[in-house]
């Protein structure tokens, strides 16, 4: 079933309430309530439960039903004066200015529907700096909301139909009245609307998002793993449920973006990259309809959801493989990759396992190797067989019609092998390959014949017709550390982004990074700029753990929010996590067992919510230890802390999608010279600075203001710093011409 989202591009007109979702009048309104429930004999709270949203005489009404119509006139224009004679506090609403400017850029016709009379509502938008190009009171309908009658003579003047106005409301009158006019509604206040936003703010940004460019570029996206992120069920093991209910958490952080890690019905010998039905949601993830329901309200928040497409391998579990391996003969034969013995017995060549030992091994129902790259319960799939890429294809177009937004593509350019499966040349004697989360026998050869091979690219064009038929993501997971070799996979019609894992695989050593990060710019605007994922050691560990190791991956993550392509999160970074601590004997990651040292469990400990038992993420006893975080470490704790590593970060990407527009004016990044050693960059109108150094660095002159700073809170767009600066070590500031 698939979940409707509202099409954003499709609106060509956008409505507003007034109080409360336009202007922020909720202290003169309330005072004027307070004084007229005091007059009138009415309890003040219940006035304050019903009067929001509601014209003033309707109110009335319900709270004084005995008087007649003359007294409730009467009452209601004695509410009205004592609104009309207290206008302090009246401002605009956060991001208000920012939606008018948006809306100015786009075109777009919008107006205000109010319940306030004529006279009040001009007061209150001229307090506000506010002034509408149509403006629709108590005044010009006969009834007021719930009555849709506002709304509906409102799209009449503008000459819109109906089902193409947005109605943005922060009441349930409002939204009623909205629905009945077979509009599309926007909530705030964490009231259900098709929308759910947090602010005005983050209207501006979809709505520009929708029609600047396609809506993945300069998108924040977050990587939920979820085996870790959030259990709803108590069993230890995160699934969507859990994920559901922190997603007001990824909302107030500015995620555009979720991807899921595979929720496929699945053995879990690998952690669900192991899938045995891609059409099934796995019961241990909470089934068919708490997908729907975490579809529902991420589309809700205004944020995409991405899966995972695990299709290099199947499990052996799969029905697929069941039948491939039961004759030689059957259909599903060609799905795999088999061969015969070499001559003389044992593997048909030299390809080592990620895991360990040989990537074959023997069937003797049929007396022939299977391939896997993985683990000996994950057959490779053969993707020079068209029946296996049809079903592939099958399966793409039902989740992208299910209501997935796209997909993560799991070992992307692993999927074809060498068509005569050529031994791999050994390294020189001494030699190893520079991976990490590989066994020894992996980083003994030069991978010359097993992965990456070009006829992969054809593979990857003909998922992106099918995904740009549904507006859809690919985004590639290439284990490609070259930036010109990983811009072929996003060249052309091939994948719209792929991970730069450069920032991935590097402990911390500034002049390589700065030089890195240097070579990625240059080499594709389509990249997917990340730190860290499931697979890795995490950033704040790898830079040098504790504070030193949070300033460092701050400092990248300033960078990376100027960079063209998207930006992304590994769940926790946000808080600026380290690996978890998991005593020797209670870790579950099957490459640790066979290699310690490449163990992934300390990236995959639960995410910390709340102090206490559990942290927050179960109320049983977790999969994997809770690695040992403090009460510091949870979202509840950071929340309240001004100068978080959470709120910090919650500030960069606030900045950054106030900076949208500017950010989508060019795809063109230059380096910039400022004082030895700054790293610098600059994005049409945009600049990022940072010292990526362990020494302070003086006297550096701004070349426009600051707008973000990692270390000063007080710096934003509407107060910037200008001039002459100190940048402390790994300090980082965004800057703004104009």
């Amino acid at each position: 079933m698939r979940r409707q989202r509202i099409d954003l591009a499709a609106i060509e007109a956008v409505l507003l309430d007034m109080d409360g979702t336009l202007v922020d009048s909720d202290a003169s309104v309330e005072r004027a309530w307070s004084i007229w429930a005091a007059e009138h004999g009415v309890d003040p709270g219940a006035v304050l439960a019903i009067a929001h949203g509601s014209p003033a005489a309707h109110t009335v009404r319900r709270l004084l039903p005995g008087l007649g119509e003359d007294g409730a006139a009467a009452a209601a224009q004695r509410q009205h004066a004592l609104q009309h004679e207290d206008l302090a506090e009246v401002t605009a609403t956060p991001g208000a200015h920012d939606l008018i400017a948006a809306l100015g850029r786009l075109g777009l016709p919008w107006a205000v529907v109010t319940s306030a009379d004529g006279r009040l509502a001009e007061a209150r938008l001229q307090a506000a700096g506010i002034d509408p190009p149509l403006l629709l009171t108590i005044d010009d309908v006969a009834v007021g909301k719930p009555d849709p009658e506002g709304y509906l003579e409102a799209a009449a003047r503008l000459g819109i139909p109906p089902a193409a106005c947005l109605v943005v409301e922060d009441s349930e009158p409002g939204l009623a009245a909205g629905r009945a006019a077979g509009m599309p509604t926007a909530a705030l206040r964490g009231l259900p609307g098709g929308l759910s936003l947090p602010d005005l703010g983050r209207l501006a940004d979809l709505l520009e998002r929708s029609r600047l460019r396609p809506w993945w570029r300069d998108a924040v996206g977050y990587q939920v793993y979820l085996p870790s992120f959030a259990d709803g069920d108590g069993d230890g093991w995160g699934d969507l449920t859990g994920a559901s209910a922190h997603l007001d958490h990824l909302a107030r952080l500015g995620v555009d973006v979720v991807w899921l890690t595979p929720f496929f019905r699945s053995p879990m010998r690998d952690h669900g990259y192991d899938v045995a039905d891609y059409r099934a949601v796995d019961p241990l993830f909470g089934g068919e309809a708490a997908l729907d329901v975490l579809l529902a309200e991420a589309h809700r928040h205004g944020m995409r959801v991405i899966g995972d497409l695990v299709v290099n391998h199947t499990s052996d579990a799969h029905p697929w493989f069941a039948a491939a391996s039961s004759s030689r003969t059957d259909p599903h034969r060609e799905y795999y990759i088999w061969r015969d013995p070499a001559p003389g017995g044992g593997p048909p060549n030299n390809w080592p396992s990620h895991f360990g030992g040989p990537a074959w091994t023997f069937s003797p129902a049929t007396g022939q190797y299977y391939l896997h790259l993985f683990r000996p319960e994950q057959p490779d799939l053969n993707w020079r067989d068209p029946a296996l890429a049809a079903e592939v294809d099958a399966i793409i177009e039902y989740w992208l019609a299910r209501g997935l937004d796209g997909f993560r593509v799991d070992t992307a350019a692993y999927l074809v092998k060498d068509a005569e499966l050529r031994d791999n040349p050994p390294l020189p004697a001494g030699r190893l390959l520079p991976a990490r989360g590989v066994t020894m026998d992996w980083r003994r050869q030069e991978h010359r014949h097993d992965i990456h091979q070009p006829d992969v690219h054809a593979v990857h064009e003909r998922w992106r017709r099918i995904a740009d038929r549904h507006d859809a993501l690919l985004v590639g997971e290439v284990y490609e550390l070259d930036p010109r070799a990983l811009a072929r996979f996003v060249e052309g019609e091939r994948l719209h982004s792929s991970f730069w894992f450069g920032l991935v695989e590097t402990g911390w050593d500034a002049d390589r990074i700065d030089t890195m990060i240097e070579a990625a710019v240059a080499a594709s605007p389509r990249l997917s700029w990340v730190q860290g994922n499931h697979d890795r050691s995490r950033a704040v560990t790898r830079f040098g753990d504790g504070l030193r190791g949070r300033r460092r991956s701050l400092a990248l993550h300033v960078l990376m929010a100027l960079l063209p392509g998207t930006f992304w999160l590994y769940q926790g970074e946000e808080l600026g996590l380290g690996d978890g601590r998991v005593p020797p004997g209670l870790g579950a990651d099957p490459l640790g067992a066979a290699q310690p040292e490449e163990s992934r469990d300390a990236a995959r400990t639960p995410m910390p919510w709340r102090p206490g038992p559990g942290l927050g993420f179960t109320t049983g006893r977790p999969w994997l230890p809770d690695g040992a975080r403090d009460d510091g470490d949870t979202v509840a704790r950071q929340r309240d802390d001004p100068a978080s590593h959470l709120n910090t970060v919650g500030r960069l990407l606030a900045t950054r999608r106030r900076l949208t527009r500017r950010l989508a004016a060019t795809d063109e990044v230059t380096r910039a010279v400022l004082a030895a050693p700054v790293t610098a960059y600059r994005r049409g109108a945009l600049w990022a600075v940072v010292n990526l150094r362990d020494t302070p660095v003086a006297d550096v002159d701004l070349p426009a203001p600051a707008v973000f700073d990692t270390d000063d809170p007080s710096v934003t767009l509407d107060r910037p710093r200008a001039g002459r600066v100190r940048l402390a070590p790994q300090q980082a500031l965004l800057l703004a011409e104009g």
